[in-house]
């Protein structure tokens, strides 16, 4: 008998990640250590849920300080209110700042043989 698997983000995700949220806003620019989160609070998964939360428009600033071993967060500002956060994890649309081209009857290979 084989085991599912499951994939996506797991059931807790949502609420380390409001949690994380809140360390960084309760530190403000003192900065949050991937340490601290890892092995204080116990999420192992951090830098997983930080990178969620900027792809939901947070600035959060990352990376070492001077001397420092290990990354730091701090978060710069809350999504500005034009931005809806979307979570859909098509690079597409952010990175060329247009929408997703679409298929279209026109072609050859849709034309059903008309061309």
């Amino acid at each position: 008998m084989t085991e599912k698997v499951l994939c996506g983000r797991p059931a807790f995700a949502a609420s380390q990640r409001d949690q994380i949220l809140k360390l960084l806003r309760e530190a403000g620019p003192r900065r949050v250590s991937r340490p601290d989160l890892i092995f204080n609070h116990r999420f192992t998964q951090c830098g997983a849920r930080i990178d969620e939360l900027k792809h939901s428009g947070f600035v959060i600033e990352s990376g070492l300080g001077e001397g420092a071993h290990y990354v730091h967060d701090v978060l710069k500002s809350d999504p500005r209110p034009d931005q809806d956060g979307d979570q859909s994890g098509d690079w597409y649309e952010p990175q060329t700042e247009g929408p997703r081209p679409r298929a279209t009857d026109d072609l050859p290979l849709f034309s059903g043989g008309k061309g």
